[in-house]
């Protein structure tokens, strides 16, 4: 019987001392990279890469320029919804349809 009332005082010495532990919530997604950031202006990055100024940003000129993506991207990798990753930006997510100067072609 006193194994039994240890095994149980221990139980519930365990499970106090686990609830004083605090939880670290992490975002299933960051959040979507926004045309305003800071990061963006610097990279030139546009949600739809039809409507990066090929002007200012000659790489996406041309028929060669408007095959580049992306989700077509080295850097980019592919989430939910039309959403990626992108090594870049850290902590963004940038849009499969779109495009920055950063763009480099897949292996």
């Amino acid at each position: 019987m006193t194994q039994t009332r240890r095994n149980f005082f221990h139980a519930g010495i365990a499970l106090w001392t686990a609830s004083l532990v605090p939880t670290v919530t992490i975002a299933a997604n960051p959040p979507e990279l926004q045309e305003s950031d800071p990061i963006a202006v610097a990279l030139g990055y546009k949600k739809d890469a039809a409507t990066v100024d090929t002007t200012k940003y000659p790489k996406r000129a041309g028929a060669t320029g408007a095959t580049q993506f992306c989700s077509n991207c080295a850097l980019y990798s592919a989430g939910a919804d039309g959403l990626g990753g992108c090594t870049a930006i850290p902590g963004k997510q940038v849009a499969g349809a779109g495009w920055c100067n950063a763009w480099i072609p897949t292996s």
